[in-house]
């Protein structure tokens, strides 16, 4: 890119200065002869075409080592004393020979450019020609310019970065995209009619025993007694649970002792008086006293599928029944056993702690929680409950759009909100049992358990971010095939647009993640996935440009899209144009005629060592870089290069350049911007380039008589303009 100069009377070319990177090779010369070399190359290019880099690299690498200097010169002298390290001294001498060297070298490049400069405008300004061959050569190239054409469309810049139809070659694990997804599965389920709780209270319901594997203990032979589990009722107080959390994990036991479903749980609700409900729950199961009441113990701890693990839930549960719920005691039994639940004054503290009294009973096959309670939204948490876990007839589980052993996907009609589930476990999602939009999820292990959330015993809300950690899960999951993966993404496919940020919602943010973290590492277990022919992912784009493409029956897809297979808006229309297309005027189409002619006339010594024919044959399009999509961006551009792939494809010019500045100024912006080719403006490729490129077209000017002349006559004619 060439920037405009801020004052052409200043010395030095106002275009960002060009780095040398010391990597960068270049082929072994002695080191005297490659500097004088690059200097006079330099000092050409700067009197004759209008450049001036040598000035800008010798000035500000000076300034660099004066700048050096003094930070060095501060270090040293607040290192050590000074007077007492001869070290030091001799560092600081050896830095200061080395700057007035480096200035000795800059006050003679500086006088070596003048020169050069005053010598060569006297060459490329004089009468070397007799007048009537410059009168001929002048008119000859008058009636080229006038009866000439640019030889391509000057309102249509070249598409650049398309890469054009794709042969669609094998690609390892290449599968194509499932044109439908959905399963049958539980299609067969019996509807559940979950009756409403009666005005007195009454409620009754027993699951049907469906998928229900029951677990059983062998009887444990144990004396009765009495004791504290050694939870106050003050830190109960710290445990902000709600009926939904409470009715959770009273649930919760019933769930896990039928293996994972609710299948076979009885629920039974009965008026008590003033105001007061029995609740009582029955499962199939049974268990150890012990895992009653001895906080830590729990059958559950192994298993990947149940959410506890410590024995933690039923004895907050009960806690909270008994502080916050108005149960004057709690009663839980299985088998052999009976515990008695409530709140005593301990002799050990000055306060109430969950206490019990365990006894034996008469054998029985099962368990049961029974309490009474005043809350009647306390009853209706514990109805809701019902389909907040996995059974056999909930309807969240059926016919999943995707199912694996790892989790399954269900996309809801437009407006329904759905939920997820872990381990059979509804989840809030931002604070809402039915806060996910549009789908519901559910995850079969306990993601807490394989180190995947972090969701302490409270089990609290999920947010987009937990979404996106169990996206980035399955992403890498070995569990979920390539064909699993592309199934799961076809399930989704509502989510697939391209959005702006402001517009995603969690299940956009789903699909991303699960895209970006697919395993690309693998070739072999690499996803790459044949997308029907008009899907493609963003890349970089106007809104305009997205809006036409879905105008014409384009689907564009996320971004991440193209890491397994769809081609990107770049690959089918190219590079977004970077300017509005001017319309030269007669004046302004004769000087890009002329720019054109001259750098035909400086081909024999440019074409094959640095450009191409087709490359010198440049196609030059006009803007303007005062308009309004150009001002904020380009306000101080002259010129920008068109590349395709390190191939030029010309270069944009603002009018307003083309229009003030001299045929040398804008030949010598033509040979920047056709270098920009080997790189950008801070590399040390388009140095080298540009370097080499101006020697050369210096050298030919000095050499060839009559493209001395030729040239001579273009920029009289570009004068006269």
């Amino acid at each position: 890119m060439y920037i405009a100069p801020v004052n052409s009377s200043v010395e030095f070319s106002a275009r960002k200065p060009v780095k040398r990177n010391q990597n960068v090779s270049r082929p072994q010369e002695n080191n005297n002869k490659k500097t004088a070399g690059l200097v006079i190359a330099t000092a050409l290019a700067a009197a004759t075409l209008g450049g001036a880099i040598a000035h800008h690299r010798a000035s500000k690498a000076g300034s660099a080592v004066e700048d050096g200097l003094r930070r060095e010169l501060k270090r040293l002298y607040n290192s050590a004393p000074y007077s007492e390290n001869r070290s030091l001294r001799e560092q600081l001498a050896n830095l200061t020979s080395d700057n007035e060297a480096l200035n000795n070298a800059n006050r003679a490049l500086r006088k070596t450019i003048e020169e050069t400069k005053a010598k060569f405008t006297d060459i490329f300004e004089g009468d070397l020609a007799p007048k009537e061959v410059r009168e001929r050569i002048l008119e000859r190239l008058r009636r080229t310019i006038n009866e000439g054409d640019y030889g391509y469309d000057i309102a249509n810049p070249p598409v650049t970065g398309k890469k054009g139809p794709s042969s669609h070659l094998p690609v390892a694990g290449e599968i194509p995209l499932p044109s439908a997804v959905g399963t049958t599965n539980r299609a067969g389920m019996i509807d559940l009619h979950i009756p409403q709780i009666g005005s007195d209270g009454r409620f009754s319901l027993e699951l049907p025993m469906g998928e229900a594997r029951i677990s059983t203990m062998p009887s444990k032979n144990f004396k009765s007694r009495k004791g504290e589990i050694g939870i106050s009722e003050e830190y109960s107080e710290a445990v902000r649970w709600n009926s939904d959390k409470v009715a959770r994990d009273i649930m919760q036991n019933f769930y896990d002792g039928h293996g994972q479903t609710l299948d076979g749980v009885r629920m039974v609700f009965t008026p008590a008086g003033n105001g007061r409900y029995r609740v009582r729950i029955d499962g199939k199961s049974t268990y150890t006293p012990d895992k009653a009441v001895i906080l830590g113990a729990s059958g559950k701890r192994g298993n990947t599928n149940s959410a506890g693990g410590y024995g933690e839930g039923l004895k907050m549960a009960v806690i909270k029944l008994l502080k916050d719920y108005g149960s004057g005691d709690v009663k839980v039994a299985s088998d052999n056993w009976q515990a008695l639940f409530n709140l005593e004054k301990s002799d050990l503290c000055d306060e109430r702690l969950l206490s019990y009294s365990l006894d034996r009973v008469e054998p029985f096959n099962g368990n049961f929680i029974e309490f009474e309670t005043d809350s009647m939204e306390l009853l209706q948490s514990l109805r809701k409950t019902v389909n907040r876990f996995y059974h056999s007839s909930n309807p969240d589980f059926r016919c999943p759009d995707f199912e694996n052993d790892l989790m399954g996907i269900k996309v809801l009609p437009e407006g329904q909100r759905g939920g997820i589930y872990i381990a059979g476990q509804r989840f809030e999602f931002d604070g809402d049992f039915d806060g996910l939009d549009g789908v519901t999820i559910f995850i079969k292990p306990n993601l807490n358990k394989i180190s995947v959330l972090d969701q302490s015993r409270d089990r609290i809300s999920l947010n987009k971010s937990n979404l996106d950690e169990i996206a980035m899960w399955l992403a890498r999951n070995n569990g979920m095939s390539a064909d699993d993966k592309a199934k799961l993404l076809k399930s989704l496919e509502s989510y697939w647009d391209h959005k702006n940020y402001s517009q995603e919602g969690p299940m956009d943010s789903f699909v991303e993640n699960f895209l970006s973290y697919i395993d690309q590492r693998d070739v072999v277990k690499r996803l790459h996935i044949r997308f029907p022919e008009k899907y493609v992912a963003y890349s970089s784009a106007s809104p305009e440009v997205v809006r036409d493409l879905r105008i014409n029956g384009y689907k564009v897809c996320q971004p991440g899209f193209s890491n397994i297979g769809m081609p990107t808006i770049r690959d089918v229309l190219g590079d977004a144009r970077a300017h509005d297309v001017v319309i030269p005027n007669d004046v302004q189409k004769k000087k890009i005629l002329i720019l054109k002619e001259a750098l035909r006339k400086l081909s024999p010594a440019l074409k094959d060592k640095h450009f191409t024919a087709s490359e010198l044959d440049a196609h030059i399009y006009m803007f303007d870089r005062t308009a309004s999509r150009d001002r904020r961006l380009h306000s101080n551009c002259n010129a920008e290069a068109i590349l395709d792939n390190g191939v030029s494809k010309g270069f944009w010019i603002d009018k307003g350049y083309l229009d003030r500045a001299s045929f040398n100024d804008v030949l010598e912006t033509a040979l920047h911007e056709l270098s920009h080719k080997a790189g950008g403006d801070e590399s040390a490729e388009f140095s080298y380039k540009l370097t080499d490129v101006n020697a050369d077209a210096i050298g030919h000017l000095l050499n060839d008589i009559k493209s001395r002349n030729e040239i001579q006559a273009l920029a009289s004619l570009w004068s006269s303009l």
